[in-house]
């Protein structure tokens, strides 16, 4: 067999863990590092996606960007990852039975997922609106953004997926955005976008999951258990 063409022995019976890049990087790495779970390398300057741990050994780590991280765990590339309540609820919201088990917040980066429009709208004033049309609601969470109509009784609505700010689009382009905003002074940061909260739909926060098969058949405690004592 030509060298490298498959993994390690080792690679293959460690511990394979998902963490993501991004706003959630710099806090998390903080807190691995007061838990114990050393991964040299995995900071806001470093460049490399693929890490090995020095403590706990034998734990082979991969950086993602954090909404595909729920999709790692869920489908078994990776034991056990680390991402935002919201790209976990996104996933949820349309996989409902999903192999990703959650196993505790972190209590990081503590966010609020809102859904926004123009200044002077309610959820009232929209929901007589989508009984004469089509509201359009635009959102980097597409799932969220369709369940909260749902819950919302709008009779009519259509939802476009965005990448980037979706904020953009209203009130040209989009009668509602589902967005995420910092939870400390939300209502502030909607304002200085010149546009008004509709309504809170959760939080977001840090979270561990795990792969539903790993969680029940692996012994992952002596990786969940450094964070249960910072969490």
């Amino acid at each position: 067999m030509a060298k490298g063409s498959r993994k390690s022995s080792r690679e293959d019976s460690g511990i394979k863990v998902a963490l993501p890049k991004g706003g959630l990087m710099g806090d998390l790495s903080a807190l691995m590092k007061e838990a114990g779970f050393i991964v040299p390398g995995y900071d806001e300057s470093s460049r490399v996606y693929r890490l090995v741990a020095e403590n706990p050994e034998g734990i082979f780590v991969k950086v993602f960007s954090e909404k595909d991280i729920p999709i790692q765990v869920a489908v078994g590339n990776y034991d056990v990852g680390i991402a935002g309540d919201d790209w976990i609820d996104e996933l949820t919201s349309k996989y409902r039975k999903i192999a990703v088990v959650k196993v505790m917040g972190l209590g990081l980066a503590s966010d609020s997922i809102y859904a926004v429009a123009a200044p002077g709208e309610s959820i009232e004033s929209i929901r007589k609106r989508s009984d004469r049309a089509s509201v359009k609601i635009v959102s980097e969470y597409p799932n969220i953004a369709d369940r909260f109509a749902r819950d919302n009784a709008l009779p009519r609505y259509r939802v476009l997926p965005v990448w980037g700010r979706a904020t953009s689009y209203i009130p040209e382009g989009a009668d509602l955005a589902v967005v995420r905003v910092r939870s400390e002074g939300a209502d502030v940061e909607i304002e200085k976008m010149g546009l008004a909260p509709i309504s809170k739909i959760g939080e977001s926060e840090g979270t561990v999951i795990a792969h539903r098969k790993s969680f029940e058949t692996k012994d992952l405690s002596f990786i969940l258990d450094l964070f249960k004592g910072v969490s």
